[in-house]
């Protein structure tokens, strides 16, 4: 999931990085995490990014799937984090984990581009063009087929934050 709108960046990354979601969009993760719930969407753990913004999103998620206690920051998910250590963070998961990522564009798009492409020359192709983009406060889902070699997945769904409001 992409975090929820918290207004234009900030050029200086340390400002940025305390950037927070703005009024509507605490309202739109809000709605985004009730309608989830309605269909049947479940996860046991959070993994979000620590920058303000994508914490606070997590933070929603988590207090109306009341799972406040299984959000874990993680340094990989940042802006410019390493999409390597985070899948081998994944890899050492249960099987059975059902995993929300919290994060940044172009990292998640990038990151699903990477998981769903089918051989490596996709792989390269895919570093090159975003064929995805996460909308803020959108979601895509993906079942992880296989970790080894290199983490590999079907891409289930991706929604839109206008869609997700709609249900």
């Amino acid at each position: 999931m992409r975090h929820g709108y918290a207004g234009n960046h900030l050029s200086d990354p340390m400002k940025d990085a305390k950037r927070q979601l703005t009024v509507s969009g605490k309202k739109e993760v809000v709605e985004i995490a009730k309608s989830l719930k309605k269909l049947g969407v479940k996860f046991n753990i959070i993994f979000s990014s620590p920058l303000a913004r994508a914490f606070q999103t997590a933070k929603i998620i988590a207090e109306e799937y009341k799972l406040t206690e299984q959000i874990e920051q993680s340094e990989e998910l940042k802006p410019n984090g390493s999409k390597d250590f985070l899948y081998n963070k994944l890899r050492k998961l249960n099987i059975d984990s059902v995993i929300l990522i919290v994060g940044h564009e172009p990292y998640l798009s990038s990151m699903i581009n990477d998981i769903i492409s089918n051989s490596d020359a996709d792989r390269n192709y895919n570093k090159n063009y975003n064929n995805i983009i996460l909308k803020k406060a959108g979601l895509s889902r993906i079942k992880i087929i296989s970790t080894v070699p290199k983490l590999k997945g079907e891409l289930r769904w991706l929604l839109t934050p206008r869609i997700l409001k709609k249900i």
